[in-house]
């Protein structure tokens, strides 16, 4: 797409008055490609802003489905979709909000080996959301995307604390903070992470902000407007406080420092 209609106009003109988007930031947008991991507290909310700001291509993947515990925070979903996957329900309620994106669903555990062949196939790289509440899903996210030199924006939320950062491999990624670490520099492999939502509890409004911010990363990203890469934002829903620190690269890092990264081919097939 190189020309928006009259409709898409008028529908995308409030982003467009933002002089660092315009409309050359609005078709970058709309041409873009992103896959979205998890489709919870955070990914499904995700979805919805990257679809209302018109991305026009989406693959949504996450195995689970609906439970009764997900309403208070999983606002797409109501009780009349208990027991149905995550991803199909997220489909048809943004298909029939935004009938022209076209999304593309895969409800399974994902592994090493289904993940990496389903990024190689891709003819434009996307822009990948890990939305996950896995320690194990998200150190493959991250090495696949070191190897593959694509984006990545990463979320998370337990109890009151929240996290998001994103980080760009990409060949262009000229906005990369020198010296970035990547997931594993802050969380090696021999750490011990047992939290997530299920067993330290969360509050939804405290997920949609990591969610929200998420989008607004990713959004700014596709419109070539961001330039916070290799920073971790950590935000207490406590005390509604932010801190802000450098993603330093670990020197004994395997995955983005010593580039001696093992084909996910190779890799067991952990799933989430």
């Amino acid at each position: 797409m190189n020309i928006l209609s009259d409709q898409q106009y008028i529908q995308y003109s409030r982003t467009m008055l933002l002089s660092d988007i315009g409309e050359t930031g609005q078709l970058a947008i709309m041409n873009s490609s992103v896959v979205i991991i998890g489709m919870g507290g955070l990914g499904h909310l995700v979805a919805h802003y990257l679809a209302a700001a018109g991305v026009q291509h989406m693959l949504l993947i996450d195995h689970d489905v609906i439970e009764l515990s997900n309403l208070p925070r999983q606002l797409l979903f109501t009780a009349t979709d208990i027991g149905q996957t995550k991803v199909a329900v997220t489909k048809r309620v943004l298909n029939r909000a935004y009938p022209e994106i076209n999304i593309n669903t895969i409800a399974e555990k994902v592994t090493a080996q289904h993940f990496y062949q389903l990024i190689k196939r891709k003819v434009t790289k996307p822009l990948v959301f890990d939305c996950t509440d896995n320690f194990k899903t998200r150190q493959l996210i991250n090495q696949l995307c070191v190897e593959q030199k694509l984006t990545l924006v990463s979320g998370a939320i337990s109890g009151y604390q929240g996290q998001l950062f994103c980080i760009d491999f990409s060949d262009s990624g000229s906005n990369l903070h020198p010296n970035s670490g990547c997931y594993r520099c802050l969380y090696p492999l021999d750490m011990t992470i047992t939290q997530n939502c299920t067993r330290a509890g969360v509050l939804g409004p405290a997920a949609g902000i990591i969610a929200s911010m998420q989008a607004l990363v990713g959004i700014q990203h596709l419109s070539n407007t961001f330039t916070q890469y290799g920073i971790l934002h950590c935000f207490n829903a406590k005390n509604l406080h932010w801190q802000h620190a450098h993603m330093s690269q670990d020197p004994e890092c395997a995955v983005c420092h010593q580039q001696s990264v093992t084909q996910l081919s190779e890799q067991p097939n952990d799933a989430y």
